[in-house]
């Protein structure tokens, strides 16, 4: 008999089948036999949650603060009157009478500047002030003899000893003159001018206090090279302070900047003083909101003892008034900072979670004042942790 090849190739792929086909059933099986088991198990994980219940976590009921109350802020502390000293003329330092902490009163000599170029100047145009002044008076005189000559020559003509061409001449020479006299005149009030002008100039070189203060900085010496002006580059020669009253700058936040105004009575401590305590008034505020952040920059005037520098950090308080509202106190456990802003986490009445965005007001420490998002009574949950998320049903632990 005789046999194909594909009757050969067909014989020779029957084992494999056969096996393939044994495979397929046992997997089949193994699939039957676990998944009652794994329907167990996870029967086995619901009973154990439905045992142990929704998770515990720390919860206490919001209060709500005064009205008012004290504010304290840091703040620093500036002169009353601070500004540089620049030179007005430039030069050689010849001579310095001051140094920093020295108290000068205005108009004080604070040094003295060689400044040789303009005293040669200002010698140059009084010498030429000199010069049209006697320009002047000859031209006076020579004015006062064409007008008497003009005189005589006015009377011959009508005489007629001279002609009227001759006469004609002296009297446009007498008027030639009156105009050389105003014109020397007006020399020589160019002349006075630039010579006040060089006097004042001069005048700088002797550089006063602007008023009575402080020395707070000096950048010269005796010899130092000095240019005028102020601009980029140029040396300062003092910083000068008036700190007989003193200026305390805080930053008051928008939640308690609507009750101050000028006329506000502040208290201001400092570290280095400890014990004292002293009161100023507000003397003014910017009126508007910093952008960045949200605080409005308060100036209070304090008398100063002689022990508050300028530049010291202080702590300012404030007696703000009673208002309408109180505002809500969260603690501080319960704030949550996240990208999209402060929040704190609110259960309902089934004790579900809520993230509940809010404004926040005063920080007091150990609570922060919340200006809107929640109201007294509302319960929150106190440090929530990565199990608390939102709509998750908890089991509140209440907190005092």
């Amino acid at each position: 008999m005789t046999h194909t090849p594909h009757a050969e190739q067909s014989s020779s792929r029957t084992p494999y089948v056969g096996a393939a086909l044994f495979f397929l059933v046992l997997i089949v099986i193994g699939v039957l036999a676990l998944m009652p088991k794994l329907r167990h198990r996870d029967e086995l994980r619901v009973e154990a949650q439905e045992a142990v219940g929704p998770p515990v976590v720390l919860a206490t009921k919001l209060k709500s603060g005064e009205a008012g109350g004290h504010l304290e802020i840091a703040a620093s502390v500036q002169a009353f009157d601070q500004t540089p000293v620049f030179a007005r003329t430039s030069g050689y330092v010849k001579a310095r009478y001051v140094d920093i902490g020295d108290h000068v009163r205005q108009g004080q000599l604070l040094a003295v500047i060689d400044d040789p170029q303009t005293a040669q100047a200002l010698m140059q145009a009084k010498a030429t002030l000199a010069q049209l002044k006697a320009q002047l008076a000859q031209a006076q005189a020579n004015a006062q003899l064409s007008n008497v000559t003009n005189e005589r020559w006015q009377g011959l003509v009508k005489q007629g000893v001279v002609s009227k061409q001759d006469a004609d001449q002296r009297y446009a020479q007498a008027g030639a003159d009156v105009a050389t006299v105003a014109a020397a005149q007006a020399n020589i009030a160019a002349g006075e001018a630039n010579v006040r002008n060089l006097a004042e100039q001069e005048s700088f070189s002797r550089v006063t206090a602007p008023f009575s203060g402080v020395i707070l900085s000096r950048s010269i010496d005796k010899g130092s090279l000095i240019s005028s002006g102020s601009q980029s580059g140029v040396t300062q020669m003092f910083t000068i302070g008036q700190s007989g009253t003193v200026r305390v700058f805080a930053s008051v936040p928008q939640a308690s900047a609507g009750g101050l105004v000028a006329g506000h009575v502040a208290k201001v401590t400092f570290r280095e003083v400890p014990g004292q305590v002293y009161t100023g008034t507000v003397a003014r505020t910017s009126q508007s909101l910093d952008p960045g952040t949200r605080t409005l920059l308060t100036e209070v005037d304090l008398k100063n003892d002689g022990r508050i520098l300028p530049g010291m950090y202080a702590t300012t308080i404030f007696d703000l008034p009673r208002g309408t509202v109180a505002p809500v106190l969260l603690p501080a456990n319960a704030l949550v900072i996240r990208t999209a802003g402060p929040q704190a986490v609110v259960l309902d009445g089934n004790n579900i979670a809520h993230f509940r965005s809010i404004a926040l007001g005063r920080d007091l420490g150990n609570a922060t004042e919340v200006v809107s998002g929640l109201k007294a009574g509302d319960i929150v949950v106190l440090s929530p942790g990565d199990g608390v998320v939102d709509g998750a049903k908890v089991e509140p632990n209440m907190q005092q």
